[in-house]
């Protein structure tokens, strides 16, 4: 079966590591227990400079700095085409994603590895990592408007380096909210799997294409 991007066969992998990292967490399997392991190398080791480093990093996926970015971006790819797409369908993006994490957090509330307790189904939002998932998905809206509001960035920014930058910017976010201790392994794995699709979905709809453009 073939495992490439966008094969039924790489869908399947990804859905398959979603259900194996949700019923892991939910029976106290052995990734919840590296969970710990890692927690407790990360709050150890990861201080000063460092932390301040990969918290940096992890602002990737920050939804409330990433909307900052989003929104002037919309606007003048707005006026640049004369067409309200760009706003809209950010706004509809962010709110939709907004809605989709706060769904999947409320399913199983889990705390996070600063509280120094892992319990479930009682209060917090760590599982699985909105962060992570911002990442994927805002940062290549970014990209998509910045396209649009200045069209000499498409001659460095091509569709696929669009899609493979914003891969490669959940992965590095994932890795830092985990080294920053600000989520368990558990949580980002999940999100690690999930953020793919949602791009891949995004990028088969094409929200800021209106079929008279390159991509």
């Amino acid at each position: 079966m073939s495992v490439r991007w966008g094969s039924w066969g790489w869908y399947a992998l990804l859905f398959a590591v979603m259900v194996l990292v949700t019923v892991d967490v939910l029976l106290d399997g052995p990734l919840r227990h590296l969970d710990w392991i890692v927690h407790e190398f990360c709050d150890a080791h990861v201080r000063d400079g460092t932390l301040v480093a990969v918290h940096t990093i992890t602002k990737l996926g920050q939804r409330g700095i990433l909307v900052m970015i989003i929104a002037p971006l919309a606007v003048i790819a707005a006026i640049r085409r004369r067409s309200l797409r760009y706003p809209v369908m950010s706004a509809v993006i962010v709110v939709l994603l907004s809605l989709l994490e706060s769904g999947l957090k409320a399913s199983i509330p889990r705390t996070f590895p600063v509280s120094n307790t892992d319990v479930l189904f009682t209060h917090g939002t760590a599982y699985p990592s909105g962060h992570t998932l911002n990442a994927f998905v805002l940062d290549w809206v970014i990209l998509e408007l910045l396209v649009v509001a200045l069209p000499v960035a498409r001659r460095y920014l091509p569709e696929r380096r669009r899609r493979d930058i914003a891969l490669v910017t959940g992965c590095v976010a994932a890795v830092a909210l985990t080294v920053a201790d600000e989520h368990w392994l558990t949580d980002v794995l999940f999100s690690l799997a999930l953020g793919p699709v949602l791009l891949s979905g995004l990028i088969a709809v094409a929200p800021f294409n209106r079929g008279d453009e390159p991509r």
